[in-house]
C-alpha cells in the first residue's frame, strides 16, 4: 500500500476568481492550471499535471443510477399492467415512506461515486508526483515520489473502448518505499507519461548541475 503522505488532510483547492479556463473545476487533464494549490504544497512547487480518471469511466455509475431511479416507477406501473397487487399489506403512506428511503439510498450511492471520483486524483509537479486514493468522506492516502527517483515510467492504453476515448493507465517504477505508482484510467496516457519522464529528466539534470 502507498506511504501515507502525512497525518494532515490533503486537500485541492480550486480558486475560482483566480484560475483560468484550463483549472475546470471538473477537468480530467489539467496542463499547469492556473489557481489551483493543494495541502503540504512546497515553496515554490509548480503543478504540471492535475489529473482525474476520464469522465467516460462514470458511465456505468450514470446507468445504474438510471435503473435505481426508475425502479419505484416500476413497483408502480408493473401491478397496474398486470392487474396485481404483489404487496397487498403495505398502504399508501408505506409506499410513500418506502419510495422516500429508497430515492435517499440512490442519492448516497451518487454522492459517494462522484466524491470518490473527483477527489482520486495524480498530481505531477516539477518536484514530485502524488497519488491520492480517496477512500470515503473521512479518509484518504496521499503517496508521492520525488521525481530523481522515477526509474521507468510506461503507459498502457489497451482495447477499442480505451483507444476510442484515449484513455488507460499509467504505470511509474520508482526507487522509493513504494516500488510502483498506478495512474488508472487517466486521460492521454501517452502524453501524461512522456511529461513524468520529461519532468524527471529535467529534475536529474539540475541535480547534477546541468541545463536542461
Amino acid at each position: 500500500m502507498p506511504r501515507p503522505f502525512g497525518p494532515r488532510k490533503f486537500i485541492i483547492r480550486l480558486m475560482n476568481e483566480n484560475a483560468s479556463e484550463n483549472a475546470s473545476l471538473f477537468g480530467t487533464f489539467l496542463y499547469q492550471p492556473q489557481g489551483v494549490t493543494f495541502e503540504d504544497q512546497l515553496a515554490g512547487e509548480k503543478i504540471i499535471l492535475l489529473l482525474r480518471a476520464h469522465l467516460v469511466t462514470l458511465v456505468p455509475s450514470i446507468l445504474m443510477t438510471i435503473f435505481l431511479a426508475l425502479a419505484p416507477f416500476l413497483y408502480v406501473l408493473v401491478p397496474v399492467f398486470l392487474k396485481i397487487n404483489f404487496f397487498p399489506f403495505l398502504t399508501a403512506h408505506h409506499a410513500i415512506f418506502i419510495i422516500i428511503f429508497w430515492y435517499l439510498i440512490v442519492f448516497g450511492i451518487v454522492f459517494n461515486r462522484f466524491i470518490s471520483w473527483y477527489f482520486n486524483i495524480y498530481i505531477l509537479t516539477d518536484e514530485r508526483i502524488i497519488d491520492v486514493n480517496f477512500k470515503g468522506l473521512l479518509s484518504r492516502d496521499v503517496s508521492h515520489a520525488k521525481l530523481d527517483r522515477i526509474q521507468d515510467v510506461s503507459p498502457r492504453l489497451v482495447g477499442f473502448f480505451r483507444t476510442f476515448f484515449n484513455f488507460g493507465d499509467v504505470y511509474i517504477q520508482t526507487a522509493g518505499e513504494l516500488p510502483e505508482f498506478h495512474f488508472n484510467q487517466v486521460v492521454k496516457p501517452e502524453i501524461v507519461a512522456k511529461e513524468i519522464l520529461d519532468q524527471a529528466s529535467k529534475k536529474e539534470g539540475e541535480s547534477h548541475g546541468g541545463v536542461y
